[in-house]
């Protein structure tokens, strides 16, 4: 049962997605994708600049995202599958990431050399899990450089999306890639339309891909709105919540940015969830932070 009041649902979805979206990327997310390109970013600027080049977005790709689920095992693995990269590209990585995505053996090579990595650390390389992750990213980047000798995966996702306005189709195309699926394709739509303020330019009929459903989006829903409950299916959740937002005119997606930021780095234990939000309503200042409504 949703305990808050409009006005409350409305001041706790502008508090998620304002500052505590802003503290996501600015703590969160602007490092770790730079972590995972091995670059050195003084401001978001610098990493959304490296985005653009095709090996820095693969490195994104396979570095942050593609390993987002795996729970323990994701900074490790993600780690093997950095160096397995580095080990295919030597020391001239964005010459030879090129001739890379020529190879027409590319996704086995880059699969064998992860399984190498795994076997020098004494690891299992879980083929069932990776294989068609690292065969199914290879292989995306190879079809988008036979389209445009370009090859980067993230600026063919956000010309798409600006383009037709639309995330539907791009979506389905994320989710086919293997060992990517519905949450981790939401998860990159969500941030590069956060980043780069797109929502606005979106169709509404668009705004549920941009809500991954995870453990505290599941937790958070039915306190926010009675049209949710325990059992709800995550689709449904991930409509209602962007209903919810959108009436109440702030970004679902820096919503869900929000909730992240208090998994990650502020609460870390979703029992603390309820009584978290019920001291955020009673707060004296009910002031609207800036940028909640991007």
């Amino acid at each position: 049962m949703n305990p808050f009041t409009p006005i409350d649902v409305n001041y706790i979805l502008r508090q998620l997605s304002g500052e505590k979206a802003d503290a996501f990327q600015q703590e969160i997310l602007y490092p770790q994708l730079a972590r995972a390109m091995r670059i050195s970013a003084e401001s978001p600027s610098d990493t959304r600049d490296a985005l653009a080049e095709p090996y820095y977005a693969f490195r994104a790709m396979l570095g942050y995202y593609a390993f987002a689920k795996r729970g323990n095992d994701r900074a490790e693995y993600s780690g093997y599958a950095m160096e397995a990269l580095d080990t295919i590209l030597s020391d001239k990585p964005k010459i030879n990431f090129a001739d890379f995505l020529r190879e027409r053996e590319a996704p086995q090579i880059l699969w064998e050399a992860f399984t190498k990595v795994c076997e020098q650390h004494k690891r299992k390389v879980n083929e069932q899990l990776n294989r068609g992750l690292f065969e199914g990213l290879t292989d995306f980047a190879q079809r988008t450089f036979e389209d445009d000798r370009i090859g980067n995966i993230w600026t063919t996702i956000h010309q798409w999306i600006v383009r037709t306005g639309r995330v539907e189709t791009i979506y389905q195309e994320i989710v086919e890639i293997k060992g990517i699926g519905p949450k981790v394709g939401s998860l990159l739509l969500r941030d590069m339309v956060a980043l780069y303020e797109m929502e606005p330019h979106l169709e509404p009929i668009d705004y549920h891909f941009l809500q991954p459903v995870d453990a505290w989006i599941r937790k958070i829903g039915p306190l926010l709105t009675s049209e949710l409950d325990d059992n709800s299916p995550d689709w449904i959740v991930a409509g209602k919540l962007a209903k919810a937002c959108r009436r109440n005119q702030v970004s679902g997606a820096r919503f869900n940015q929000g909730v992240q930021y208090l998994a990650i780095a502020e609460l870390r234990q979703i029992e603390h969830l309820g009584n978290y939000l019920q001291k955020l309503t009673h707060q004296e200042t009910k002031s609207v932070p800036a940028g909640a409504g991007r």
